[in-house]
């Protein structure tokens, strides 16, 4: 063996020896255990903050998600207001349309009201001498001008639709009094009494062909003048429409009579 590791070997041997030989005294066992306690204590007090940290985790996500939720719900409602408020806007711009249509057309009624009383004053005044002689009757009613013309006026007999000279005349003048008017619709009614025709083979076989001949006959006239053809339009009402008693000769004259209806 080699001497060197002979003298070596004490040397090893010591630490060895005094190491396995060491016990631990009381004091350094009671701070290690102390230690322990120390770590299994700040253990714990780690754990239960853990858990209050995650208790606190899930309150604060609990108040997350109501608040959430109640942010969807403040949303929806807004939502919901804004389509209200505009759903009210439109209400109130139909609103608006209504009352300014019903605006223009109550100032236009009036005006027209102003227009049927200046026409009527016109034309009463323009036909003054034919209207104070029966000749003609003028009469306003329900926005329009009526002038009747008896048939005498304007036919010789009950039963024929050809204009005598004087009712030629008598209607040329009131062509003349309506283009001063200016009007937007000239109806031309013709009418007759109760008398049924008695042949069925004349000119006019009805009290419809009768009562239309007549009208076209004023109609006639009103173009020859001059009155926009746009305007005309010539009617036939037969005997459906009396304004006197059929009964007697004198409500028969009144009902044979043609009609010029003016809207202003």
């Amino acid at each position: 063996m080699n001497p060197n590791y002979l003298r070596m070997l004490p040397v090893l041997l010591i630490p060895l020896v005094f190491g396995c030989a060491h016990k631990y005294s009381q004091e350094e066992y009671q701070g290690v255990l102390n230690d322990l306690n120390v770590c299994t204590e700040e253990l714990r007090t780690v754990k239960e903050d853990n858990q209050n940290i995650s208790k606190n985790i899930a309150q604060m996500q609990e108040k997350l998600d109501k608040t959430a939720q109640m942010l969807a719900e403040a949303m929806a409602e807004r939502q919901e207001l804004l389509d209200k408020n505009i759903q009210c806007l439109e209400e109130k711009k139909t609103l608006i349309n209504k009352i300014s249509q019903t605006s223009n057309a109550s100032q236009e009624k009036k005006n027209a009201v102003v227009y049927l009383n200046k026409d009527y004053e016109y034309i009463t005044s323009f036909l003054d001498k034919e209207r104070l002689s029966d000749e003609i009757y003028i009469i306003r009613t329900q926005g329009k001008i009526k002038i009747v013309i008896p048939q005498g006026t304007l036919f010789p007999t009950s039963g024929s639709a050809w204009l005598t000279p004087k009712g030629t005349k008598l209607i040329k003048k009131i062509a003349l009094g309506v283009k001063q008017l200016s009007p937007t619709a000239i109806e031309i009614a013709g009418h007759t009494d109760s008398t049924v025709a008695a042949d069925s083979k004349s000119t006019y076989p009805t009290n419809w062909h009768l009562a239309h001949a007549r009208a076209l006959a004023i109609l006639t006239v009103f173009e020859e003048s001059k009155v926009k053809k746009e305007l005309l339009c010539a009617v036939s009402y037969a005997g459906v429409k009396p304004i006197a008693d059929n009964a007697t000769n004198e409500g028969k004259a009144m009902n044979r009579r043609v009609e010029i209806i003016l809207t202003p």
